[in-house]
């Protein structure tokens, strides 16, 4: 009898197994399809606009509508490394306004760069 309940116990913890592993193969796929459809293409400037929303709304945890250096260390670590000069008027908190701006005026120095490196050789 105490056979026939570790077979059972087995049997079951096994089946158990076979049934998690689809989903969470299944998990890794979705988030790695999802990290590719950000960091693997282009995106659009609406869909840039919209993810640094939805990071930015997932880092504020206490709501308050701006990071501070904490919030951008643990959820936007590239925020945090640049906070000082997205915080411009040196309040402690960045708002996702304050990154738009910040964003926008970078984007465009590395596309003046790229222009003009490329124009040199």
């Amino acid at each position: 009898m105490n056979i026939l309940y570790r077979a059972a116990l087995v049997a079951a913890s096994m089946a158990t197994l076979a049934a998690s592993v689809p989903a969470f193969s299944q998990q890794e796929q979705d988030q790695a399809q999802g990290q590719h459809q950000w960091q693997g293409q282009r995106m659009t400037p609406e869909q840039r606009t919209q993810r640094m929303a939805e990071r930015f709304a997932a880092a504020d945890t206490n709501h308050d509508g701006k990071l501070s250096l904490d919030e951008a260390k643990a959820g936007m670590p590239m925020v945090a490394r640049h906070f000082d000069e997205i915080d411009s008027a040196h309040t402690g908190g960045v708002t996702l306004e304050q990154m738009n701006a910040y964003a926008q005026s970078h984007m465009g120095q590395r596309r003046q760069g790229g222009a003009n490196g490329g124009s040199g050789s």
